[in-house]
């Protein structure tokens, strides 16, 4: 893959001959296409792209929250905040053997940068009939370094039942010490429902101008 420099014309942006140009973040890049092969894939080949496919749908139930969560690492290099994301997650948070592999859920980061994360971090949930409230909490202290009483909580809780995130990406501050999501624990249609019973939950904070945050913290599987 070749980047070029904006001249006069700028970039390429589409096919020419055998090679794909495209803007990705304001820089110009070009890439040989792709072309087909009959050779036979290899299980390492096979275990590779399931683990990517597997990050993939993951990454892509939390898109936005992850697009805020990697978008300060995204900024010291090319790849986006989504590059980064799945990039990670696909070499840390994966466990078993082909074809057997499955998301490591304690390994998963969602976040990640330097601000310091709260003491005392803890998450209950509260049946509430229809739905449940997943209430995050944490110590209230701002002497850590670099941390603010008004870093803003980031909460989420992936549903692996019907592989859907609910999250917060702008919470409660710091010094406010809880905050809360609702999960609905009914999906699917009215004739075939799916009850969802457990969420696997995270937790980050990150600054009010955007420019740092924690890496995420895996808080545990909640079960309803």
């Amino acid at each position: 893959m070749a980047r070029l420099k904006l001249g006069p014309w700028g970039g390429i942006v589409g096919a020419l001959g055998n090679h794909v140009g495209y803007i990705r973040k304001g820089i110009a890049v070009l890439r040989m296409k792709s072309h087909p092969t009959n050779k036979k894939r290899t299980d390492k080949q096979k275990a590779t792209t399931q683990r990517f496919q597997l990050i993939i749908k993951f990454i892509a139930s939390m898109n936005n929250f992850t697009n805020v969560g990697f978008d300060v690492a995204a900024r010291k290099v090319s790849p986006t905040a989504q590059n980064l994301a799945v990039s990670y997650n696909t070499k840390n948070a994966i466990t078993g053997e082909y074809p057997n592999q499955e998301i490591d859920y304690p390994k998963v980061r969602v976040c990640e940068g330097t601000l310091p994360l709260a003491t005392g971090i803890a998450v209950t949930a509260e049946d509430m009939g229809e739905t449940v409230k997943l209430a995050f909490s944490w110590q209230t202290e701002t002497d850590l370094p670099a941390a603010s009483h008004r870093d803003q909580i980031m909460m989420l809780a992936y549903l692996p039942e019907i592989k859907e995130s609910v999250y917060l990406d702008s919470g409660a501050r710091r010094n406010e010490g809880q905050d809360f999501l609702m999960i609905s624990k009914n999906y699917g249609a009215k004739r075939y429902p799916i009850v969802v019973t457990y969420a696997e939950t995270y937790i980050a904070f990150v600054a009010n101008d955007r420019n740092n945050i924690s890496d995420s913290l895996y808080c545990g599987r909640i079960e309803f």
